[in-house]
């Protein structure tokens, strides 16, 4: 296919891409990334376990992984994909005319109407720092029984779809309650911890239900481990990590009997210590719109992090 790519309109080193500079409908989603909604989907629809949770983003545990910046996905049936195209030829030599005539061309006119099939669109994360991808990419592909898509590319599937969920699924800091309290921290004595409240699985369903395609897949997190960790110039131990433990349908922690306790060895003065609490999330989806479906494949585990100020007093004795 002779493509006019991203690279040919010459869009992606403008911070833009064909179809949003064609005003295709709906233009803001079409190829621009939300930092805030993950990914750049316009025809996704997600569900989530917390809406309207004040938590902040899963941060995935594996520096190297992150889900695929560029990817076609469902947007066309092939008469909407003629109409579309006809409304936004234009004439002069503009983007719009020469990706009807490309098309027009490549079809004979007859985008593909009469196939099993649909026309998806390239979508593309403007997130990501690496957009290559996008300049050897089609804005469009026909895809179908008959039709499969160009090797080596992404397409809308449950594993994408869980990907795209991993990045919308929002943790909470860990709610960890400290014994004695973080204001009244003694050096020299363990500092105990527990969860103010049961930690609960977090998750989000990916769906898609368009020009014919039906796609599903739920990512879920679930609690697994807490880890506690100090300035080593400051407590031994200076950090100690303990498994959660299920309690109803939420998990939970209590350290009072666990070997390893952070122990703080010098007073914080007039200011505080840092303590970091940091919970480790099991991550796997299924491709079901069911948050209790049978995990298939797991994910890089996830992570939340929350600090928490101590202050660290010195009892003075008196020995006679």
């Amino acid at each position: 296919m002779s493509a006019l790519s991203l690279r040919r309109a010459g869009a992606v080193g403008a911070g833009l891409v064909v179809a949003t500079a064609l005003g295709a409908a709906p233009a803001a989603a079409d190829y621009g990334g939300g930092s805030e909604d993950g990914g750049a989907s316009a025809y996704v629809d997600f569900v989530y376990s917390n809406p309207g949770s004040s938590g902040t983003s899963m941060t995935s545990s594996d520096a190297n992984w992150s889900p695929p910046t560029c990817w076609y996905e469902p947007a066309y049936n092939p008469k909407e994909f003629e109409e579309y195209l006809r409304e936004h030829n234009y004439g002069g030599g503009s983007a719009g005319t020469e990706l009807y005539e490309q098309y027009y061309n490549e079809t004979d006119g007859k985008y593909h109407q009469g196939d099993e099939g649909a026309w998806w669109k390239l979508t593309v994360d403007l997130d990501k720092e690496d957009l290559s991808c996008a300049r050897e990419m089609d804005a469009y592909e026909f895809i179908g029984p008959d039709f499969p898509p160009p090797p080596g590319v992404e397409i809308l599937d449950p594993e994408l779809l869980a990907m795209l969920a991993y990045e919308r699924i929002k943790l909470p800091a860990p709610p960890v309650d400290l014994k004695p309290g973080a204001d009244r921290q003694i050096v020299n004595l363990e500092t105990l911890a527990t969860f103010g409240q049961d930690l609960e699985p977090a998750w989000v369903t990916a769906s898609v239900d368009y020009v014919g395609v039906q796609l599903a897949a739920t990512t879920v997190a679930t609690p697994s481990r807490l880890t506690l960790s100090a300035d080593s110039s400051q407590a031994d131990p200076a950090e100690c990590s303990y498994d959660l433990v299920a309690s109803g349908g939420g998990y939970t922690v209590d350290t009072e009997d666990a070997g390893c306790n952070v122990t703080y060895r010098k007073s914080s003065g007039e200011g505080t210590h840092d303590l970091q609490a940091s919970l480790t999330w099991e991550v796997a989806w299924n491709p079901s719109a069911d948050p209790g479906g049978t995990p298939t494949t797991p994910l890089p585990d996830g992570q939340s992090t929350g600090d928490i100020p101590v202050t660290v007093k010195e009892i003075q004795t008196v020995v006679r």
